[in-house]
């Protein structure tokens, strides 16, 4: 059986470059890099390519089914797509960083990197129109996944999402939102939801994490440093702490998810747009919207009970849906971000705007 990248790192722990330490070639003042500074970055991450082995024929269980190896607490990836709804438990991911799904009208490639905290849905299609699927290279840049394309072969950085050589080079990917949450929550607001299973053709240990747990501390995920050197470095938050990233127009925002939890609402004009972060306490996931009414920005606020947006007065959810007043029934529409670790995110993007 291959080696995740927790255990190869542990069975090389005498080889390893200092955790945190900024490539020879680098430094915490560079501005924008070049898509070359990626791939001069890259180095293995112990695994040879889908080393990690991507889950290609994904099956799925029912919701009542899951109880079995899902607990309360564990942490899983929710998609609700065009009405379907699915659950991608952090346990399987964890083992695969890829699943590659189908759904009406195409693919979505659904993906997880342990080392980063960045879970988040992508599709895109080759230039001869071919839908993209994804493995996973065995490379890490800034101690992030490198994904390759099966159609083209071309690399993909998972918190870049922009191919950075070969036939794919400079092409966009088109994000889907992943809502990070628990399964006892998840389920509570989706039980019709169908659940990945298991059984995914791999002989894994999807009972234990090898980075640890996100319910106790002292592990991988809230403390230390990065296990792998970064393009660039900063000190604003704690390497870990989660914000949530955000791009629009060649231009990337970190939303810190903390004073998100605490103001439950933040308007921001970022890159030409008026948008809106808010918190769901509900699924502890915060979402991105264009805070437009019916073409006009509006400002939105909470008083700790329910959310008001000053042009109509309508009451909104945390899902973006008009639940009362002028606007009733009317939708928000949702613009991508997702969950990443703060130390992620600004060594890819180090101009990045930052919101609290």
């Amino acid at each position: 059986m291959a080696l995740s990248r927790r255990e190869f790192l542990m069975s090389m722990a005498g080889t390893m470059l200092a955790a945190g330490t900024l490539w020879p070639a680098a430094s915490a003042l560079a501005k924008e890099w070049s898509l070359e500074d990626f791939t001069k970055n890259i180095q293995s991450g112990g695994p040879p390519k889908d080393g990690i082995p991507p889950i290609d024929r994904p099956k799925y269980i029912a919701a009542n089914e899951a109880g079995r190896f899902l607990q309360a607490t564990d942490i899983v990836f929710g998609l609700d797509h065009g009405g379907t709804v699915k659950a991608y438990p952090q346990k399987i991911l964890v083992w695969h960083e890829i699943v590659n799904d189908e759904f009406d009208g195409g693919k979505i490639s659904v993906t997880y990197c342990p080392l980063t905290g960045s879970a988040v849905g992508f599709s895109g299609r080759s230039l001869d129109g071919t839908m993209l699927s994804f493995g996973t290279s065995g490379k890490l840049v800034n101690s992030n996944l490198v994904m390759y394309d099966r159609q083209t072969d071309s690399q993909w950085p998972q918190i870049l999402g922009i191919g950075i050589d070969g036939k794919s080079k400079g092409t966009v990917l088109e994000e889907t939102t992943l809502d990070w949450t628990t399964w006892s929550r998840w389920r509570a607001q989706h039980p019709e939801t169908r659940v990945l299973s298991t059984d995914t053709g791999y002989f894994r240990s999807y009972g234990r994490d090898p980075y640890g747990s996100y319910d106790q501390s002292g592990t991988y995920y809230d403390s230390g440093g990065p296990l792998f050197p970064l393009m660039a470095k900063d000190d604003r938050f704690g390497s870990k702490e989660v914000v949530l990233g955000v791009k629009a127009n060649g231009r990337r925002m970190a939303i810190h998810k903390e004073s998100l939890r605490q103001k439950q609402v933040i308007n921001t004009n970022f890159s030409s747009l008026p948008l809106i972060a808010i918190y769901d306490r509900e699924l502890d996931v915060g979402r991105v919207f264009i805070r437009e009414l019916r073409g006009k920005p509006s400002t939105f606020v909470s008083d700790g009970n329910r959310i008001l947006d000053k042009l109509t007065h309508s009451e909104w959810t945390a899902g973006g849906r008009a639940s009362a007043g002028k606007l009733e029934g009317s939708r928000l529409k949702q613009h991508p971000s997702y969950d990443v670790m703060w130390f992620a995110w600004y060594a890819f993007f180090p101009e990045t705007e930052v919101v609290t």
